[in-house]
């Protein structure tokens, strides 16, 4: 009997992991990213920034080939915490990244933002966006991210399937 329960144990652990941490490459170019998320001031509100994982065909179907990395995350209260981690982190730059934004809100509202970008080496960035409310929009999500030495607003091209389970090469405008 000991032995059911502690596998009944270890599945509960390793369904709370936590999402691994997103490392830039050592010998890739990098690009320098902070987070200015906004989750608003409702305590069960929370936006997470991802790496999203990356996918392949196997016998007809997608499946993920490695797990998502998490970028940045925060959570709504009052005040409103700050995204963690804090201050500049490191980012693969030089090619096509598809990056995830996922929150929620109170009443089981959930919004998501899914985009192809393109860092440039040597450059940095700050993401700015959140949970949005209005008289037309109950919890959607929003996410721009700007150059910080140009003030030009990066592009994000929706990411979409080739042939029904793989992931297309986007070609990104020139600059």
């Amino acid at each position: 009997m000991k032995p059911l329960y502690l596998s009944s144990l270890l599945l509960l652990i390793a369904g709370c992991s936590p999402i691994p941490q997103y490392e830039a490459p050592a010998n890739a170019p990098q690009a320098q990213i902070r987070s200015e998320m906004d989750a608003m001031i409702n305590r069960r509100n929370y936006l997470t920034l991802s790496a999203a994982p990356t996918m392949a065909c196997k016998y007809g179907r997608s499946v993920p080939v490695t797990p998502a990395r998490q970028l940045f995350s925060v959570w709504g209260g009052y005040p409103s915490t700050p995204s963690r981690p804090e201050g500049f982190r490191a980012i693969e730059a030089g090619k096509p990244i598809h990056l995830l934004l996922e929150g929620g809100a109170s009443g089981n509202r959930r919004c998501t933002v899914d985009f192809v970008t393109e860092f440039m080496p040597g450059a940095r960035y700050v993401i700015k966006g959140g949970i949005t409310d209005g008289p037309h929009v109950m919890s959607g999500c929003q996410i721009n991210i700007v150059d910080l030495d140009s003030g030009v607003r990066l592009f994000q091209a929706e990411q979409s399937a080739a042939n029904g389970c793989a992931l297309d090469r986007l070609s990104l405008p020139i600059r």
